[in-house]
């Protein structure tokens, strides 16, 4: 791979000193610079080389990020829609931790956690179109770990103060020594059974939580009104079914394709209008004999109530902890650096994608240092810090894209022609969720039921697009059924199905560790395991020739689009040409050689574009 690298960064080398002339280079330079700065994984670690480099590229930039957009519909679009598709989720983990904390990290502390680090990273971060927020395994393992302090003798806050600097200074290490190229390093094995575990923790928390309160194993007369625990479910399973039907509603034949494309881009929002509405209907929302409602609804506090528990608003870090809690919380310091690590660079990366074709360029070291800025608030406020979100922050790109659809080879590709690269959407969606700490009132009615039904679509959804899952639903074909995509064409069966089931064990492992053990803690560190394992021991058990479409890490974007068209079309709702619209940006998409090429040669193409085009200004 490294040989590779240099071969690449030789050609870009020359590439600069052929099209050097002319300022319509300077964009391109600016590029090339970043995308050797980001992949120098393979050079001796440099203090603040990356950093430096990143800062001298994007600084140009900063000004005009600030700057009258080309079309304001669409920032102003992107802003809604980034910020419906940040708030139902975010409402979900909330409901999530304040479970498994005991009341600690709830509604409150999510809410404007979103809105503190999601205005700092807009204002300060190179690249602005990545969102910022909690992700589920965030919220799992602050979960876990709540348990935690009283091992070590301390009270939580302080425990968790520390555990938020200590994650903040080993962000800002790894950025100053350039640490964040080894994310390059990571393959779809390791990010496919990442998602597989997602979508398998989401599903089963969801499912969990609406059938654990019917007591079905139960015959206590306390138990004899389940009714609202039905009602409940009911109303899970009716707001995954909208979600889930939604969520395609752009294969549909019916209404016009901009209303479709509403539908299917708000669905969430728009299936927690109607199912909050339907909860109130009588028989629904049954009530006890002192007037209360029986069904169960989102539990905030009033907005001056905060924070939620009586405690200081600003946490004291030497109060009721001991020396060995400040270090012991370096454990699950180091788990949530991991996490932030992964989540973060892959998020960044994909929003960032060749297909979008962006003129600004890439700061992953500086963007890795000012995450770690944002994690310090967060501990001194006693807010869940959180990281680059996935699906929602490649989502945001899209909608701030101008596309259009062009044919080639035969199959339809979505092209992007312009995206409105500032900092607006990014700072007024996270603006946004500070107005809707003053509608605690509203967010009440919510029932619970309905966020564990979008929980459950949310792992449906991450599930759909895992091809550890596709390869599972592959097995089950009669051979002459299944699609030719190049894992079925190009490698024997047998082969495929042993290597899915190692990732199938290496995945059980890791969700019995992160649901079920003690130390579930711990399960961000059996994730990093994976790239090691991949590394020495997958290698070795199985050839090269069979890696190259096993573990696709060379994959570009038009061999990823023509394996999803392959792949998806069987089934009877999609088409080729709507393989875009119903795809979901994950984990699995991620691809680091196959982008390392669509990289180079975008930047590559764009130069002779502008040397033709300076050309033609000198001829005239």
């Amino acid at each position: 791979m490294s040989d590779e690298f240099e071969e690449n960064e030789c050609a870009a080398e020359k590439e600069e000193d052929v099209f050097q002339s002319g300022g319509s280079q300077n964009v391109d330079r600016n590029l090339q610079r970043s995308f050797h700065n980001s992949i120098a994984s393979n050079e001796k670690i440099k203090f603040m080389k990356g950093i430096k480099n990143d800062i001298r590229t994007r600084a140009p930039y900063y000004k005009d990020d600030w700057g009258k957009p080309k079309n304001s519909c669409t920032v102003i679009n992107a802003i809604l829609f980034a910020f419906v598709v940040q708030l139902v989720p975010a409402l979900i983990f909330a409901d999530l931790m304040d479970t498994k904390t005991n009341g600690h990290l709830g509604t409150t502390e999510t809410l404007l956690s979103a809105g503190v680090i999601g205005v700092i990273y807009a204002v300060i971060s190179g690249q602005p179109l990545v969102l910022l927020g909690i992700t589920g395994p965030v919220a799992i393992l602050l979960g876990a770990s709540y348990e935690l302090s009283g091992r070590f003798d301390s009270e939580y806050w302080p425990f968790f103060w520390w555990l938020c600097i200590w994650t903040a200074i080993l962000h800002w290490l790894t950025a100053i020594f350039g640490l964040v190229s080894f994310v390059w390093k990571i393959s779809p094995f390791t990010t496919q059974i990442f998602e597989f575990f997602i979508a398998c923790t989401f599903i089963y928390e969801s499912i969990r939580d609406l059938v654990i309160p019917l007591h079905l194993a139960q015959s206590d007369e306390q138990y004899d009104n389940r009714g609202p625990a039905y009602a409940s479910l009911v109303i899970g399973m009716l707001s995954f079914i909208m979600c889930w039907r939604l969520h395609f509603a752009e294969t549909w034949a019916l209404f016009p394709r901009q209303m479709r494309i509403i539908l299917s881009s708000y669905n969430m929002a728009i299936v927690t209008v109607i199912i909050t509405a339907l909860s109130y209907l009588p028989g629904v929302n049954q009530v006890d004999s002192e007037g209360q409602s029986m069904l169960e609804r989102v539990t905030v506090v009033p907005q001056w109530g905060w924070p939620s528990l009586e405690r200081r608003m600003v946490i004291n870090p030497v109060e009721g902890i001991a020396i060995k809690g400040i270090f012991g919380a370096l454990f699950p310091a180091f788990m949530l650096y991991l996490l932030f690590f992964i989540d973060h660079n892959i998020s960044s990366i994909l929003t960032q994608a060749p297909k979008y074709n962006l003129r600004k360029p890439a700061a992953y070291h500086w963007d890795f240092f000012c995450l770690g800025l944002t994690i310090v608030p967060c501990g001194v406020l006693g807010l869940p810090p959180g990281s680059g979100l996935i699906p929602q922050a490649p989502l945001h790109t899209r909608a701030l894209a101008t596309r259009k659809i062009v044919e080639k080879y035969g199959i339809k590709h979505e092209v992007t022609v312009h995206v409105e690269e500032q900092r607006w959407s990014a700072f007024f969606q996270a603006a946004l969720m500070f107005v809707v700490l003053n509608l605690f009132v509203i967010l009440s009615w919510i029932p619970k039921g309905l966020l564990y039904g979008i929980f459950l679509y949310l792992g449906v959804g991450a599930m759909h697009g895992n091809e550890i899952f596709h390869v599972i639903t592959l097995s089950f074909m009669y051979a002459h059924h299944r699609p030719s995509i190049p894992i079925v064409a190009n490698v024997k069966w047998s082969t495929v199905q042993l290597y899915t089931l190692i990732q199938v064990l290496c995945t059980a492992s890791i969700f019995g560790v992160a649901n079920f053990a003690s130390v579930g803690y711990i399960f961000p560190a059996l994730i990093g395991l994976l790239v090691p394992i991949r590394l020495f021991l997958i290698s070795r058990w199985f050839l090269n020739e069979d890696l190259k479409y096993l573990d696709p890490i060379g994959l570009t974007e038009d061999e990823a689009h023509d394996e999803k068209v392959l792949l998806m079309s069987r089934g009877p709702s999609i088409s080729e040409d709507e393989v875009e619209a119903t795809a979901i940006p994950g984990l699995g998409d991620f691809h680091a050689e196959g982008i390392q090429k669509d990289i180079q040669a975008s930047i590559i193409a764009r130069s002779r574009q502008n040397v033709v085009v300076d050309e033609e200004l000198v001829d005239s």
